[in-house]
């Protein structure tokens, strides 16, 4: 077997609590993260030599600032041997939209090397590598649904959420994690803890939707507000913006809802996505047992 394609799905904060700064910079975080069904496509191929990045979006770089990239070179020099690594990413998940679609692809690529060249990496060796490359990273690790605590490194895996109809609605630009962290105000944080993971439901869900990050990436871009209103006015239950954004979503009752929701929504030129949280990760049958 030389080629691996791995389906990586988009995360999505139902809660993220910023607690503090750290001496190293980062900041401690408490979120229970969750994926959902947009997916990009990863094909991963052992080569000789050399690491090459290919992708359909036009926007995405090729060289060592990719994601895919950083993750090919960490894994190659795990490996220790002579061996190359092509990657083609097919995007459908927006670019630096709070969904961690880079990340979900870096860990793709550490879990397809690790199978193609017979690494014997656990997850959690996986996860370690992964924190070299973004913080987000280690979560496609233990997914679908996890606590993450720390910079976001500390995984616990929990029982997954029931499925949920969800509309993720992006405004169609970029924002920059590193920029939202440096500008939230610590004192305006309100420090809650993820209290209701061990008896998550639909209804723990949508009451504690929550994230620190939101106020910051608001002020910036009002149109989150706008989007947030929107979502409400056609029935979801909550609404929340993911990570440090621009991308918002909305809980919904049913599926016939969400999807009613999202064609009334489509006017606006948003990009509009109805997804389903997932009960089960397409990474599982990837990692060692």
């Amino acid at each position: 077997m030389n080629t691996l394609t791995i389906k990586t799905p988009a995360k999505i904060n139902l809660f993220l609590s910023v607690l503090g700064k750290r001496p190293d910079g980062y900041h401690d975080v408490e979120m229970l993260m969750q994926m959902v069904s947009l997916y990009d496509e990863v094909t991963v191929e052992r080569t000789e030599s050399d690491i090459r990045i290919f992708s359909d979006t036009a926007t995405l770089p090729l060289g060592k600032e990719n994601t895919a990239w950083k993750a090919a070179a960490e894994i190659l020099s795990v490996y220790g041997k002579q061996a190359g690594l092509t990657v083609t990413i097919k995007k459908n998940i927006p670019v630096a939209a709070g969904l961690a679609g880079g990340s979900g692809n870096a860990a793709a690529v550490l879990a397809a090397a690790n199978k193609l060249l017979d690494i014997g990496l656990d997850r959690q060796q996986l996860a370690a590598i992964g924190t070299k490359i973004g913080m987000d990273v280690p979560f496609f690790f233990f997914g679908p649904t996890a606590h993450a605590q720390g910079r976001g490194e500390i995984l616990t895996s929990l029982p997954p959420v029931p499925m949920c109809s969800i509309i993720l609605v992006n405004p169609g630009f970029e924002t920059s994690t590193a920029w939202v962290y440096k500008n939230v105000n610590l004192r305006l944080t309100k420090k809650a803890l993820c209290n209701k993971i061990p008896r998550i439901s639909v209804h723990d869900i949508v009451t504690g939707l929550h994230n620190d990050l939101e106020t910051v990436t608001k002020i910036a871009h009002p149109v989150i507000n706008t989007i947030e209103e929107a979502l409400t006015a056609q029935g979801a239950l909550g609404v929340l913006m993911s990570g440090s954004g621009p991308t918002v979503f909305g809980v919904f009752e049913n599926e016939t809802a969400c999807q009613s929701a999202a064609e009334k929504l489509f006017s606006r030129g948003w990009l509009i996505y109805p997804v389903v949280t997932l009960t089960e990760s397409p990474f599982r049958e990837y990692l060692p047992r």
